[in-house]
């Protein structure tokens, strides 16, 4: 696997909310950091209707025309801040997440905010970000959390087993790009592996090292073709979920395999990958099973 592999362009949905505003921020930085282009997309859900000869309602060429408005506006504060970023942006009629997913086949990272428009406050999520990270084939970015860009110099990523060297692989890129360092991070849980019988202390250190070796092998996998940057290495005692939200705090970007189990409705997010999206105090990469 070669640094090509997530070679393309940034694609960030947008919908003029304050959330989608902080995606957009973040999405034209890392294209700037990438070299690469920003692809700004927006999806209205309203369409003509050849076939029964109906073109827009009034109701629908006003949405149609303020959406284009805010692409607009989009674009401009992207190349605001990044003179010489090529900018490109995109109306679809379809929703928003078909919108997405659509205008991201070969691109290289979907950004995303946590909530838009649509979405209630007591929501943590909004429907179009869960459902783009359902089905993305690309690394996602949701931009959520206290600081939107990078400030402490620290990309943290899970790992679960030997199956996420390529998402280490994603962090150790992101943190030589950022010149920043990478925190890995694997968690276990001694009763989850021994049953619910008192454990010998022997069997509990054995388990401690294997886990640690586990941990080193993934590491050193992502190495072979990834470039060098500062990393540290920790295994802990603890739910995986919830050592990697506490991390998330001390960290610029949390990156987390995504292991998408198929469910009655088709692919669905695993428990770990749903709770730092819901709960991650910095953006989190989702980096889908190739």
């Amino acid at each position: 696997m070669t640094t090509s592999t997530w070679a393309g362009d940034v694609v960030v949905g947008v919908d003029g909310s304050e959330d989608s505003d902080r995606a957009l921020d973040w999405a034209a930085a890392e294209a700037h950091h990438r070299g690469s282009a920003l692809h700004i997309v927006h999806g209205v859900g309203t369409a003509p209707d050849p076939d029964k000869g109906t073109g827009l309602t009034n109701g629908d060429l006003v949405t149609v025309q303020s959406a284009r408005s805010m692409l607009d506006e989009a674009g401009e504060r992207a190349t605001h801040e990044h003179p010489g970023l090529k900018v490109t942006t995109t109306l679809a009629y379809e929703e928003g997440p078909q919108a997405v997913l659509a205008t991201a086949a070969g691109a290289a990272l979907i950004v995303l905010g946590t909530r838009g428009r649509g979405g209630f406050a007591a929501l943590l999520l909004g429907s179009v970000t869960l459902r783009v990270a359902a089905h993305t084939t690309c690394p996602l970015v949701v931009v959520r959390g206290e600081r939107a860009q990078p400030t402490i110099g620290t990309v943290m990523v899970g790992v679960q087993d030997e199956k996420d060297a390529q998402t280490v692989r994603f962090a150790l890129i992101t943190a030589a790009r950022w010149h920043a360092s990478v925190r890995a991070l694997h968690a276990w849980q001694p009763l989850g592996e021994v049953g619910l019988m008192a454990t010998q202390v022997d069997t509990v250190h054995e388990l401690r090292a294997a886990h640690t070796a586990l941990l080193s092998r993934t590491v050193e996998a992502a190495h072979l073709t990834a470039p060098e940057a500062p990393l540290s290495q920790e295994v802990v005692v603890s739910r995986a979920a919830t050592a990697l939200v506490e991390a998330s705090s001390e960290a610029d970007l949390l990156v987390v395999a995504a292991h998408r189990p198929h469910g009655p409705l088709g692919l669905r997010l695993g428990p770990v990958v749903h709770a730092v999206l819901h709960h991650s105090h910095c953006p989190v990469a989702m980096v889908p099973d190739r």
